[in-house]
């Protein structure tokens, strides 16, 4: 099982001197380029370790710029990363003082705490101060200190660059199927289940609610063909993504409402990865509850 720490200092007490290939980067979606550069943080007799960051760059350097995230769960990430095949990971928070950080001290940092074998990175990867280090920064940091420097040319498909900002674009724009390609798996929502008015259960259809955190990409508002492993199974069910507009409500926030007609269980204050497969419909409001209960007898005959 994959280890996360929070520190540099905590990294280099979990890896007690060995070893480590460190992949790095923010990793949003942890898509299909990503694991190119996690592919290749694997130097002989090294642990796989990655580091990320508990919250975007963009929080600290940008606020009014914060983009909407693909996995804006860190343990959902996490989750990712260790499918990924890495061992460690070192999920450190981006603060101001990181970001002033010039780019040579903030890898003497990591070689002074850890023993790096190959550090690897994407094609556009920045860091240290101002983004002033690069990948031909951290070649030649590499030549010096002896550490193998893998930097991974950037994937395309469909002649465009696959990059987080392109997954997010197309699943705004309802590219679900476009998205997952990009990704290498379903596009997922991820959270704990709350409590909601419990309307699903009494018409006959259960749900279990999760409201997407800040900053969470969403696709388009409407009903989806959805999966989630409950109790190590892949259940296949339905969801709402949206503001449920026939129920009133002082306060209107989207959430997601997934209904698995062949699961029953408690999943209350459990976290969830629900994956999405196929759009089914939009979002509408319906003049009754009987009207909506049709709905979504005729959704699931599209599973």
């Amino acid at each position: 099982m994959m280890e996360t720490c929070h520190s540099i200092d905590e990294l280099a007490r979990v890896l007690n001197g060995r070893r480590a290939s460190l992949a790095m980067g923010f990793f949003d979606g942890v898509h299909l380029g990503h694991r190119r550069v996690l592919d290749a943080a694997d130097a002989p007799d090294s642990v796989r370790a990655v580091m990320s960051f508990a919250n975007h760059p963009a929080s600290v350097l940008r606020p009014q710029a914060h983009p909407d995230l693909l996995t804006p769960d860190p343990e959902y990430k996490a989750h990712l990363l260790e499918q990924a095949g890495m061992q460690v990971h070192l999920c450190m928070p981006f603060t101001r003082e990181l970001a002033d950080t010039e780019a040579e001290p903030f890898l003497d940092s990591l070689r002074g705490a850890l023993n790096i074998a190959c550090f690897s990175v994407g094609g556009n990867w920045r860091f240290g101060s101002q983004g002033s280090g690069n990948a031909d920064t951290l070649r030649a940091y590499g030549e010096r200190h002896g550490i193998r420097v893998a930097v991974n040319e950037l994937l395309e498909r469909g002649g465009a660059r696959v990059s987080s900002s392109r997954i997010r674009e197309l699943l705004a724009q309802g590219g679900l199927e476009d998205a997952t390609a990009l990704l290498g798996h379903p596009f997922a929502i991820h959270g704990v289940v709350e409590h909601g008015r419990h309307l699903g259960r009494t018409i006959g259809f259960p749900t279990a609610n999760i409201t997407p955190q800040p900053h969470s990409c969403l696709p388009p508002f409407g009903v989806y063909a959805v999966s989630a492993i409950i109790d190590g199974k892949e259940i296949p069910g339905i969801a709402n993504i949206g503001l449920r507009p026939t129920i009133h409500e002082s306060r209107k926030l989207p959430r997601l409402e997934a209904h698995f007609p062949n699961w029953s269980g408690n999943l209350y204050n459990s976290r969830l990865a629900v994956a999405l497969h196929r759009f089914i419909r939009p979002e509408q409001k319906f003049a009754s509850v009987d009207e909506l209960q049709r709905a979504i007898r005729q959704d699931l005959r599209a599973l």
